[in-house]
């Protein structure tokens, strides 16, 4: 069977199998309603061939995705699987809207993509909508911790010349210490002409880090 959304059914060295399913092919919600089931299915099947994964990870959500699609998904897995795991990994900016943030306080592992705190250039340097508000992002993700069950992983790609200046590792490690995170993962972003950052930089992030009261997974 060839799968839409789908993506991959891989091993993980943090968290197990994961069976990798991916909306960004979903460029409208309205696309969304009418795929929910097709969705599904080919999680269905790829269980059925491959075995039933530790977690299913979904990523390519975006504020155009109506959550009560998300939510419908979720419901209509562990109608078939009770105690499979669910996994998410969301960009930020998505955490400004209270009633999107709540509907994934049902999933087992939250990862938030968070590159700065730093209001000048949040949108772009978090790549957010424009009309991101930058200061109830942050609250935002802060009330979500408060409240979540699960585990919570806030993911930083550091892009040279970009988002890697000492002054916002310390400004993410002043938020981070205020949700409270229980893991935090920091990658270099290689891609469409970005050099990596420089090797005193890679030092100084984990000089910087090397105290926090949670577990740091360095990727670069």
């Amino acid at each position: 069977m060839d799968y839409r959304f789908v993506k991959a059914f891989e091993f993980n060295f943090n968290f197990g199998t994961l069976l990798s399913v991916d909306f960004s092919t979903c460029s409208e919600a309205s696309d969304l309603i009418n795929l929910t089931e097709e969705i599904f299915n080919e999680i269905r099947d790829c269980i059925n061939v491959r075995g039933i994964p530790n977690l299913i990870w979904f990523k390519g959500i975006t504020n155009s995705v109506n959550p009560s699609n998300f939510t419908l998904i979720t419901k209509m897995i562990r109608a078939v699987y009770p105690k499979q795991k669910i996994g998410i990994y969301l960009n930020c900016g998505i955490f400004q809207d209270e009633e999107f943030r709540n509907v994934f306080h049902g999933c087992d592992l939250v990862a938030i993509n968070l590159n700065t705190v730093e209001h000048f250039q949040f949108s772009k340097i978090n790549t957010c909508p424009e009309f991101i508000n930058s200061k109830a992002v942050l609250e935002g993700i802060i009330e979500f911790s408060k409240n979540f069950k699960g585990k919570l992983g806030i993911y930083t790609l550091f892009l040279k010349d970009v988002n890697d200046s000492i002054k916002n590792v310390e400004r993410l490690k002043e938020f981070l210490l205020r949700v409270m995170p229980d893991h935090y993962s920091v990658s270099n972003y290689m891609l469409n002409g970005f050099e990596p950052v420089s090797t005193d930089f890679k030092e100084g992030v984990k000089e910087i880090l090397k105290d926090l009261p949670f577990k740091v997974i360095y990727m670069f």
